[in-house]
């Protein structure tokens, strides 16, 4: 498996990708989304899961999230 680090950004959004380490740690492939914010006292939110939950979450809006 290659590593792959991949990232899109939209206006109020950034997600990232890291997927296909050789590092045998837990959470080392990773999913990442941080949403940014528009005041100034808050800082930017981000959440992190693993490729497993990641996939998890894409079956979940793939079964339930209407295009």
């Amino acid at each position: 498996m290659s590593y792959t680090n991949r990232t899109h950004a939209t206006r109020r959004v950034s997600m990232q990708l890291e997927n296909g380490s050789t590092h045998k740690k837990a959470g080392s492939n990773q999913f990442a989304v941080t949403v940014k914010s528009t005041d100034w006292r808050l800082p930017n939110q981000t959440v992190r899961m693993t490729i497993r939950e990641a996939q998890a979450l894409r079956n979940f809006l793939n079964s339930y999230l209407e295009l």
